[in-house]
């Protein structure tokens, strides 16, 4: 892994593209923490969900935590052994994230009548700021984060494994009512979405 680093890094203008990329994620990622304590305050449009009246939340916040970061944490170890896909996701990443903040701006809904929120050290501790969020609803960001290593990873394994996690995450979010179905559903779509446009900017 080291002598893929160390290669990748012989590159001047690898090293811009480099820092480029952790700048980015930084900016936007302060910018996003911002915007939750915003959003938090704004009214949201109510939604029937049909999917999520058919069936009482169940508790499932450990699962649900664990699921997610040994995905996550799987994700970016595989991704490490490769500089060029490390970037790559990291890039996707802050592009999802600004896609976030669009969405979460255009379409703001109340938490779902009967939602059991959802236990997330991490995410309390940081871009939570201590608090429950909970109008961090359009899109999903749990099953995007997951989603976007299954369309990151060009080895077909490895998409499938996580593709399984994707699904594993969106229905533990739904059986406990933390998200609409329509928030996990869209989640995909803008994981693909934000692989597809970092590929058109070529920042690698």
């Amino acid at each position: 892994m080291l002598a893929h680093w160390k290669n990748y890094f012989s590159e001047k203008r690898k090293v811009y593209v480099f820092l480029f990329t952790l700048i980015s994620i930084a900016v936007v990622l302060f910018a996003f923490l911002h915007f939750l304590t915003y959003n938090e305050t704004r009214i949201g449009f109510v939604f029937n969900d049909p999917i999520l009246s058919q069936f009482t939340p169940i508790n499932v916040s450990t699962i649900t935590f664990i699921t997610t970061y040994a995905f996550g944490l799987s994700g970016l170890i595989i991704a490490l052994q490769k500089p060029e896909v490390f970037i790559k996701l990291l890039q996707a990443y802050t592009i999802m994230t600004i896609l976030r903040i669009i969405c979460l701006y255009l379409v703001p809904l109340e938490p779902p009548v009967n939602i059991i929120p959802l236990k997330d050290i991490f995410l309390e501790s940081s871009f939570y700021s201590g608090r429950e969020n909970l109008k961090d609803l359009f899109f999903s960001g749990h099953t995007a984060t997951v989603c976007l290593f299954a369309f990151g990873f060009e080895n077909k394994k490895l998409r499938l494994i996580f593709g399984i996690g994707t699904i594993a995450v969106a229905l533990l979010i739904l059986a406990q009512h933390v998200h609409y179905s329509i928030d996990v559903i869209a989640a995909p779509i803008v994981s693909f979405i934000a692989v597809q446009l970092q590929q058109k900017l070529k920042l690698q």
